[in-house]
């Protein structure tokens, strides 16, 4: 999931003739410490269409000057113009990449004016991330989205990441044992334990170097002759476990689930040491595994914001989509592309798998990259949606104008589930949430300086309203929050996930001195909930940095809505609370 210069087209010099064009440039920083870049072809106009172009995912810091994509030439011949941010985050940037797009686009509508369409467009995390934007009401109206090999699967791909780590401490256990992180994740390095010069994890000149115990436990980087028997088991023993028949895959797959996994559940601009991910309970079909790896459990909090920043749950309107992966990508598996099926309807979503024999990230030709953005344009012109068989006609027709590489889609390619691949979770037996949540809740521990109440309202579009209000306890002087002392108001929407609610952009209400009120950008909330009445609650605030998480507690149902089969209750009722509650 490296940077996209070379990952949506192994061909990114482009072998035939564009109509010229003159263009303007404009590139910057943002508040958050994003660098972006923006192209814009002469006669380009306000209204006219914006590519907002994803990369990869990288190791590197946030550089001036990021990339506008393989196709930039040809996008900016057809009178596109161009916009990419380097994203403020490294590694799996999806925490902050839709923000980092927004202040994209403000900057955008600043320096060239307001576009009219949008189209995203990325390859490997960048397509999961153009995805995700035509989820986002910041980015509308958005027609279409062209992603090339995302990790649609958005938190599930991680599974394999943690699987071949824990593995790994079982196969190589004192044979090549890794260092261990502080706990209580002694499988995640250290922060300051990862190597500085990472960058792109399928350089194997950068990686194998930093993989001395891997090599010692599996041989991956010595001649065969040179591999003892206990070598050639462990390595294919792992290998087997991870779906993975390609040895250059297998070390680019560990550096993933070594340091990218680490830099994930570590980094505090991410999951801040907490644990989304739960073996507890998975079958690796292996006996030794079975009986020998560790089992652990997500902690429900920071599952809730792994998987609402990661996850593509198809929420895009209208908009059409063109998905094309290649068929032996063992980093992005094509099961990915099983995943987005699942998601979005048919009649929005043409996918499309190039048939290769040498196993490739995202390893598409120029030809094969030109017939999907061309396929794309004329869908959403209004043409009719391409199938996959159009694409190879659009492939050899790109071919026969001058454009490099094979042609190689193929219709009668079936991607795999994603369950097939990678080995399922339990399901959880905490219910989804829905309307029944609706009500008041409070902090059962009253662990912080004053009782906290939360005021919940789930509506039948998935989206969530949150009010959340807090009273000094008897005897404390002053609010967490506020210097006056008084109680403190908090807004917020959200978004249902599963059995929690994200709240992303909690606004604190503060008087203007006027008498009036204004908003501050306060930070974000979570809630997840073991039942209809209890779960837990974390919060982050932005200033002074700084997390809290608290038990939760139903105080109020709505009418007639208290999860039970035989609810009856013709007013809304309460449940007994503590002398210190939120409520006078």
């Amino acid at each position: 999931m490296h940077t996209i210069a070379r990952v949506v087209l192994s061909c990114v010099v482009l072998s035939f003739a564009f109509a010229a064009h003159a263009e303007r440039n404009f590139s910057g920083t943002t508040a958050s410490g994003a660098y972006y870049q923006i192209a814009v072809p002469d006669g380009w106009k306000a209204g006219d269409s914006l590519i907002l172009f994803q990369h990869g995912l990288s190791f590197d810091p946030p550089a001036p000057n990021p990339d506008l994509g393989p196709l930039k030439d040809l996008q900016l011949s057809e009178g596109y113009a161009i916009a990419a941010s380097s994203f403020r985050q490294r590694s799996w940037a999806l925490f902050s990449a839709p923000d980092d797009n927004a202040d994209l686009l403000a900057a955008f509508k600043q320096q060239v004016g307001t576009p009219g369409a949008i189209i995203p467009y990325g390859g490997s995390l960048g397509g999961l991330i153009a995805l995700k934007l035509a989820e986002d009401p910041r980015f509308a109206p958005v027609p279409g989205v062209y992603s090339a090999c995302p990790p649609a699967a958005g938190s599930r791909v991680w599974d394999t990441a943690i699987d071949l780590r824990l593995a790994y401490d079982v196969v190589c256990h004192d044979a090549g044992d890794l260092p261990t992180g502080k706990q209580p994740y002694p499988w995640a390095y250290n922060l300051n334990d990862i190597p500085d010069n990472l960058s792109d994890l399928e350089d194997q000149a950068l990686l194998i170097p930093t993989l001395i115990p891997l090599n010692r436990c599996t041989g991956v980087n010595l001649p065969q002759e040179l591999r003892n028997g206990a070598m050639k088991r462990r390595l294919a023993q792992l290998m087997d476990l991870a779906h993975i028949s390609s040895e250059k895959f297998f070390v680019t797959n560990a550096g993933y689930a070594i340091y990218a996994l680490s830099d994930l559940v570590r980094a505090p601009d991410k999951l801040n040491t907490s644990n989304p991910f739960t073996t507890v309970g998975v079958d690796y079909n292996d006996a030794t595994l079975n009986a020998d790896i560790l089992r652990i459990q997500a902690d429900p909090l920071a599952s809730l914001y792994f998987r609402w920043a990661s996850d593509f749950r198809g929420n895009i309107g209208s908009a059409k989509v063109i998905s094309v992966q290649t068929s032996q990508d063992q980093l992005v598996i094509p099961a990915n592309q099983y995943t987005l099926r699942q998601t979005l309807p048919s009649t929005q979503l043409t996918s499309a798998i190039v048939n290769e024999t040498t196993p490739t990230h995202c390893g598409f030709s120029l030809a094969e990259g030109v017939s999907g953005w061309e396929a794309l344009r004329s869908w959403i012109a209004g043409g009719a949606q391409p199938s996959v068989n159009d694409l190879q006609t659009g492939c050899n027709n790109a071919s026969a104008a001058g454009a490099s590489g094979a042609c190689r889609y193929d219709a009668t390619i079936v991607p795999p589930s994603f369950d097939s691949q990678v080995r399922p979770r339990p399901a959880s037996t905490a219910p989804n949430v829905d309307a029944r949540y609706s009500g008041q809740w409070y902090d059962s521990s009253h662990s912080v300086a004053g009782a906290i109440g939360v005021m919940v309202e789930v509506l039948d579009d998935g989206s969530a309203n949150m009010t959340m209000f807090t009273y000094p306890r008897a005897g404390v002087v002053g609010a967490r929050d506020t210097p006056s002392g008084a109680h403190t108001w908090l807004t917020g929407v959200g978004e249902v996930i599963g059995n929690g609610i994200e709240f992303p952009d909690v606004l604190l209400q503060v008087p203007d001195g006027r008498g009036a009120m204004r908003t501050q950008h306060w930070g974000r909330l979570g809630m997840s909930f073991d039942s209809c009445e209890q779960g837990s609650m974390r919060w982050d605030w932005l200033s002074p940095a700084s997390s809290q998480t608290v038990p939760i507690q139903r105080r109020t149902h709505l009418d007639g809505m208290d999860c039970s089969d035989t609810a009856t209750a013709t007013n809304a009722t309460q449940q007994p609370a503590p002398a210190s509650s939120f409520l006078p």
